[in-house]
């Protein structure tokens, strides 16, 4: 379920159920997500987008495993597993109050980070064919591939609306082609500006010179510097352990 494309009531009456009467449109009672997973797995997208009166709720399901529907009175037991998304920052949102601190932190059980797709280089082209097959099937297209200029534009190109423009991207130039090669041509203009690619080369040819800087050193000061960075981590380890389950005063997770 997308939390940003719903209302605060239609997404509460979506996760939680409602009974009949509960509100004007309610003819009848209706499950939520909620009941009808239990056992299972539900998935929140753009968490973060999520009104504060049904995070309170939601805090309440992780706690209690029970809820009610909208309207009703009666307990409802679940036993579900919640993964949950979101792309923007959540300690920022607990900075300026858009975002309950503790669920933020009944949430962060275990976080993965999912780098943007400009980090992710070797994934780009393989994302792309993924969804071009997809888009053939759906559409009744035979386009078969992209020429190798239109894939180095691709694997170049920064991305800054990730996998989902890159989709967009695809489908626009499946309408065009229909069938045959995606060609440069083919390809929206953005991706062949220089300027939105300028950020990546030059953040590429700053890891090219700090590598180059790296191997230029002398032995002896590599040596020093590595001895430098254990240290470091075995500080970092130590503090860890000694102040393990501490939360920043500020409503920060110390990670």
């Amino acid at each position: 379920m997308n939390c940003a494309g719903l209302s605060p009531t239609l997404l509460e009456s979506e996760l939680f159920g409602h009974e009949k009467g509960a509100f004007t449109d309610a003819q009848q009672a209706k499950p939520g997500l909620l009941e009808i997973a239990s056992g299972g797995t539900v998935f929140l997208d753009e968490i973060g987008e999520m009104p504060l009166e049904v995070q309170s709720k939601l805090l309440k399901v992780l706690e209690s495993r029970r809820f009610r529907r909208v309207g009703g009175i009666r307990d409802i037991s679940t036993n579900v597993r919640l993964i949950a998304a979101t792309n923007r920052d959540l300690k920022d949102a607990l900075q300026d109050g858009t975002f309950r601190e503790d669920l933020y932190y009944r949430l962060n059980v275990f976080a993965i980070n999912i780098p943007p797709l400009r980090h992710r280089a070797d994934d780009i082209l393989e994302l792309a064919h993924h969804f071009l097959g997809e888009l053939n099937r759906t559409m009744g297209t035979r386009v078969e591939g992209f020429e190798p200029a239109a894939s180095d534009i691709l694997k170049h190109y920064y991305w800054p609306g990730n996998v989902r423009e890159l989709r967009n991207v695809v489908e626009r130039a499946v309408i065009l082609v229909r069938q045959g090669q995606i060609r440069s041509h083919h390809l929206p203009a953005d991706l062949l500006k220089p300027s939105r690619n300028r950020h990546r080369r030059r953040g590429a040819s700053a890891r090219r010179e700090r590598g180059r800087a790296r191997h230029s050193r002398p032995r002896g000061h590599r040596r020093q510097h590595q001895a430098r960075r254990r240290a470091a981590r075995h500080l970092a380890h130590h503090a860890l352990q000694q102040d393990q389950g501490a939360q920043d005063p500020s409503g920060r997770v110390d990670s």
